[in-house]
């Protein structure tokens, strides 16, 4: 029985498109790789940058917390001083 060449033709352009394809599959992986890898470094980095945030801001809180508490000792303080005084004096 003699070859198909019509069909060793076909089979062989379909062999080429197909490698072709999986050519331009494996370069767009590739790339999106590299995407994945620039989104992973730039969410590193706003951890990072959170991370910091917190620590600023927890001294700062702290600070108010301070703050508020010496006015609420002095608001005490003054109050305690005008019990049984006349309003008048």
């Amino acid at each position: 029985m003699p070859e198909d060449e019509l069909a060793h033709g076909e089979i062989a352009a379909l062999t080429r498109r197909y490698e072709n394809n999986l050519q331009i599959l494996r370069g767009d992986l590739a790339g999106l790789d590299n995407r994945l890898m620039g989104v992973e470094h730039a969410v590193t980095g706003v951890r990072n940058d959170v991370h910091e945030l917190k620590l600023v801001f927890a001294g700062e809180i702290e600070t108010l917390h301070a703050k508020m508490d010496r006015n609420q000792a002095q608001i005490v303080e003054l109050l305690t001083q005008l019990v049984g005084r006349n309003p008048g004096q």
